[in-house]
């Protein structure tokens, strides 16, 4: 099952890395301002935020399997509808799509924890994260290639399109090897509801609180992503080409932690040491963009913030994972994926003000306190004893 998994989100996230660093450019050439690309990214989590929280429940339920492959339809819609767009509208529109179908990630993160047993689940999530790490190597490579290297007559229709063919792959690659594994669907899983936090009360002190934490790590890490094409705009010139191979830089680095070290890494440290290490690395790779004047300088901050981010990512999965009872998974992973979409939407429209009104490095330095803040006010959740570590 982890390799059926691993390979359809490595074929969906390819279309996922094509448009990504080509959104900023492509809805400023609509007129958007900072602040309206920034708040492009916020429409997208808000629909993720929204939705998560619903798709978990539903998966818990009706089985994960019919969920996951929704989700791909609608992400192979938003595509489409954003390589047919000709109005900033109709490109917000198609994100909105976009987003509520992002909520497949949530679903596979249920799918790999219902298949490994605890000890095993950070190197299952991190296969989550080599996944993405992979399409963030092929997708801004082709996306890139695909919007070529003039940024006076870019292609953006071309690489939307190719994002679509890519989960269509996927969505043929899921019906073909990926069987449902939610064995009691429906059982104490509760009500479906619409209220995102419905349903968080129900997961406990120490799952709630690593959900918070998630919600922190990705209200900073949303304004570095989603401001980095304006910034490197600004401070160094680039374009999209520069910036779709910074990407692919990007996501060398999460491949080379998450897809290869998380496990040994996990084994020798712990999940907790992972995520506290990763927190302050991300946060010191924030800091690091006031003396960023050069490509070498840009580089050293990339590799601080995204080694950071890749360890960061499975070990708080695992943790919220290993936290909640078996009943609850979706409702569990599902919330940390909702609260950190709307991290991923609040974060940048503040960034994006920030960006605008106060300089090009103000966000940064806010994130990398808020970071910091977070790790020493969490410290206690994070390092919490889980129930079966209790029993053992």
């Amino acid at each position: 099952m982890l390799p059926a998994i691993f390979l359809t989100v490595v074929v969906d996230l390819v279309g996922f890395g094509l448009i990504l660093p080509l959104l900023p450019f492509y809805a400023a050439s609509y007129g958007a301002s900072p602040f309206l690309v920034a708040l492009l990214s916020a429409t997208f989590s808000i629909a993720q935020f929204l939705s998560a929280p619903l798709l978990g429940a539903l998966s818990d339920r009706r089985g994960r399997r019919p969920v996951f492959l929704g989700c791909i339809l609608l992400t192979i819609a938003g595509y489409v509808w954003l390589a047919a767009a000709d109005t900033l509208l109709a490109i917000f529109l198609a994100r909105i799509i976009s987003g509520i179908g992002s909520g497949k990630i949530g679903i596979a993160q249920a799918i790999i924890a219902d298949s490994t047993p605890p000890e095993k689940r950070a190197r299952g999530m991190g296969l989550i994260g080599g996944a993405f790490g992979i399409g963030m190597i092929l997708g801004p490579l082709i996306g890139g290639l695909l919007v070529g290297p003039d940024p006076l007559h870019p292609n953006y229709a071309l690489p939307a399109l190719a994002a679509a063919g890519a989960s269509v792959i996927a969505l043929g690659l899921a019906m073909a090897t990926i069987r449902e594994t939610r064995t009691a669907a429906g059982g104490g899983a509760g009500p479906l509801w619409r209220n995102p936090f419905d349903g968080l009360p129900q997961l406990g002190r120490t799952t709630l609180g690593l959900i918070v934490i998630g919600f922190a790590i990705n209200f900073v890490f949303s304004q570095i992503e989603v401001l980095f094409p304006l910034f490197t705009a600004a401070r160094l010139g680039w374009h999209a080409w520069e910036v779709g191979l910074a990407f692919t830089f990007i996501g060398s680095i999460v491949l080379s932690v998450q897809g290869i070290l998380i496990g040994p890494l996990t084994r020798i440290f712990g999940e907790r040491r992972l995520l506290t290490w990763g927190m302050f690395s991300l946060a010191v790779g924030a800091a690091l963009t006031e003396i960023v004047t050069s490509t070498p300088w840009m580089a050293v901050s990339i590799l601080l913030t995204a080694s950071g981010l890749a360890t960061i990512m499975p070990s708080l999965s695992s943790l919220v994972s290993r936290s909640a009872d078996a009943a609850r998974q979706g409702l569990a992973l599902g919330g940390a994926q909702s609260l950190g979409a709307l991290g991923r939407a609040a974060g940048p429209a503040w960034g994006g003000w920030l960006f605008e009104s106060g300089g090009i490095t103000l966000p940064y330095w806010i994130g990398a306190a808020i970071l910091l803040l977070t790790l020493a006010g969490g410290w206690r959740i994070i390092h919490a004893r889980l129930p079966q570590e209790a029993l053992a």
